[in-house]
C-alpha cells in the first residue's frame, strides 16, 4: 500500500518573508495540553522495524466501500470529532477559536476523544465507538494510521477504511489527518500525505494535505518555530497552520480570508503568512471529492 517517495517540491509564491521578532508564548492551556499529551504517547509514527502479528488481521473489509463523502461545509452548527494520539493535541481549541471568529453565525462544537490510540486500536474501543454513534457529528478527523518511518513495511490501512465507512453511513465527513513530517525530513510529509491518500482512493474521504503545507511553509520561510523541541510534535505556530487547512477542509471557506485574531498570540504576520499557505496547499491539492 505504501509508496516509495516522490520528492515533490513546494511551488514558492513568494520571497521568504523576514520573520517577525515577536514570540510571544501560547497560551498556557495550550502548552498544558501539548505537554501531557507529549508525555502520553510516543508520537503518531510507528518507529517498529517490523509489523507486528496483531496488526496483520487488525480489521474486517470495510463494507459500503462506494458510498459519496456527505458535504457538511454548510452546516449550521460544526460537530467535530477527532481521533488521533498526541499529534491532535490543541487543534479542537484551535477549530473552534478560528470558526468562531472568522464565520461569527456559526456554532462550533470541538472535542478530542480520549486515549492516545492508533486507528487500529480504537475499531476496538467501545467508548471511541459509542462516542462517534452516539453524537451527531458533522466531521470526524482521523489520525493515526501506522506506517513505517523507513519505508520496509506495509501496515494494513483497514482500520482507517472502517472508521471512514462508518462515518459515512451516518452522515459524517470524514477527513484523513496526514501528520507533518519530523524535523529535518524532507520526505516524509509526502510519504504520509501519499500513505493516506492511497486510502482515500480505497474508501472515499477526505484527505487534509497537512504534510505538504509544512513542506511549503518550510521551503519560503524556515526561520519560524514550526517544532516543539523535539522535533516531532508541532509548536504553536506548526499547530497554527494544521488548523488553518483543516478550517478551509471543514467549512469550504478560504483560510487565506480569516481574519487576525488577537486571542492567537501567534503575531498577526505570521498568522497572514500561514493562513496563505493554506490556502495555496489546497489550491493545489484539495482536500475533499462531493
Amino acid at each position: 500500500m505504501l509508496k516509495i517517495f516522490h520528492g515533490r517540491s513546494a511551488q514558492v509564491h513568494k520571497t521568504p518573508r523576514q520573520p517577525s521578532t515577536k514570540r510571544t508564548p501560547f497560551k498556557l492551556s495550550f502548552i498544558f495540553s501539548t505537554l501531557f499529551a507529549i508525555a502520553a504517547c510516543s508520537g503518531g509514527s510507528d518507529k517498529v522495524s517490523v509489523a507486528p502479528k496483531d496488526d496483520l488481521n487488525e480489521a474486517p473489509p470495510p463494507k459500503d466501500t462506494g458510498l459519496a463523502i456527505p458535504q457538511n461545509q454548510d452546516a449550521e452548527d460544526y460537530k467535530i470529532l477527532y481521533f488521533g494520539n498526541s499529534h491532535v493535541a490543541g487543534q479542537a481549541e484551535l477549530i473552534k477559536t478560528l470558526i468562531i471568529n472568522a464565520i461569527p453565525d456559526k456554532t462550533v462544537t470541538a472535542e478530542i476523544a480520549p486515549g492516545r490510540h492508533f486507528l487500529a486500536e480504537r475499531l476496538n474501543d467501545p467508548s471511541s465507538m459509542d462516542m462517534l454513534l452516539e453524537n451527531e457529528w458533522t466531521h470526524l478527523v482521523l489520525q493515526g494510521q501506522k506506517y513505517s518511518q523507513s519505508g520496509g513495511n506495509i501496515y494494513p490501512t483497514e482500520a482507517a477504511e472502517n472508521w471512514i465507512a462508518l462515518a459515512k453511513e451516518n452522515g459524517i465527513t470524514p477527513i484523513l489527518f496526514p501528520e507533518h513530517p519530523q524535523l529535518g525530513d524532507t520526505q516524509e510529509g509526502q510519504f504520509v500525505y501519499d500513505i493516506h491518500t492511497n486510502i482515500a482512493n480505497n474508501q472515499r474521504s477526505c484527505v487534509s494535505p497537512i504534510g505538504p503545507a509544512w513542506d511549503k511553509a518550510l521551503t519560503i520561510d524556515s526561520s519560524l518555530d514550526y517544532y516543539h523541541a523535539d522535533g516531532n510534535h508541532a509548536a504553536p505556530v506548526g499547530s497554527l497552520l494544521t488548523a488553518y487547512v483543516f478550517y478551509e477542509v471543514i467549512t469550504g471557506q478560504p483560510a487565506d480570508l480569516v481574519p487576525d485574531i488577537d486571542e492567537l498570540v501567534v503575531d498577526k504576520e505570521t498568522q497572514s503568512f500561514l493562513r496563505q499557505i493554506a490556502s495555496e496547499t489546497l489550491l493545489e491539492l484539495p482536500a475533499c471529492e462531493f
